[in-house]
């Protein structure tokens, strides 16, 4: 396998379906487009004069996955944003990243904001970290099932593939031109030392997706970051848990 086609493969992003619930909650959204990453990013907003907290989806997933979330912050009067990022949802693209999941996110608050808080989950939560860290201003963060080392799910992909070591350099040499980052970026603890936000890690010990020690690491990393675990709840269940959903709330609009 050349260099291109593993990174084609390494990034790409075939579209899955969203529940029934969460598209028809989406309906109900004031609709925007903005242009990030290259391409037309698809956005929805909620509420009115409150506190606005920006939602940031994970990897395959979509902006729907905000409904339970959105639903309690417009319950207490805040606002509420998201988007499908590159490649996902209703957005254009066929292939996406953390640090092009981050550029949405910043031309969203951008378009909408400013925010007073950010929640993200997966790859998303990486992202907000990722976002915050290059200087997107916010009063408070929340991570959902973040993942602390993007780097390792290329080497695992590597593995996978049974990559050469020359083909896998020349793909992450490509990645990292395109993109304008060094694979040293996708360090999200390293990313968080530095945070001065309040912050709030919550993840899963039954995550079968994310290890819930990347969360364990990403709060240690985190200066004065709260760390919530459940249990039982795995990678997606844990949005639409209500103590979670209790928590967060309670933390964006402390």
């Amino acid at each position: 396998m050349t260099a291109r086609a593993a990174e084609a493969l390494f990034f790409r992003t075939p579209r899955g379906a969203a529940r029934a619930e969460e598209v028809a909650f989406l309906k109900t959204a004031n609709r925007f487009t903005v242009s990030a990453a290259g391409e037309r990013v698809a956005g929805y907003h909620w509420g009115g004069s409150g506190p606005l907290v920006v939602f940031a989806h994970g990897w395959l997933s979509s902006a729907g996955r905000v409904a339970p979330l959105a639903k309690a912050i417009l319950a207490v009067g805040g606002q509420v944003a998201t988007f499908d990022a590159p490649g996902h949802g209703e957005s254009t693209g066929w292939r996406s990243s953390m640090p092009e999941f981050a550029a949405a996110l910043r031309t969203v608050v951008a378009q909408v904001g400013p925010a007073h808080a950010l929640v993200g989950h997966s790859l998303g939560g990486a992202a907000s970290v990722f976002a915050v860290s290059r200087g997107l201003p916010v009063n408070r963060l929340v991570t959902i099932a973040a993942p602390a080392d993007i780097a390792g799910w290329a080497h695992r992909f590597r593995d996978l593939l049974g990559l050469s070591s020359d083909v896998y350099a020349r793909m992450q040499r490509n990645a990292e031109q395109r993109l304008a980052i060094t694979w040293s970026d996708l360090d999200i603890p390293i990313a968080a030392r530095d945070l001065r936000v309040p912050g709030l890690v919550v993840h899963d010990l039954d995550d079968p997706d994310v290890p819930w020690q990347d969360g364990e690491t990403l709060s240690s990393a985190w200066p004065g970051a709260e760390f919530m675990s459940t249990t039982g709840l795995g990678h997606r269940a844990i949005l639409r848990d209500p103590e979670v959903i209790r928590r967060v709330v309670e933390f964006v609009t402390r």
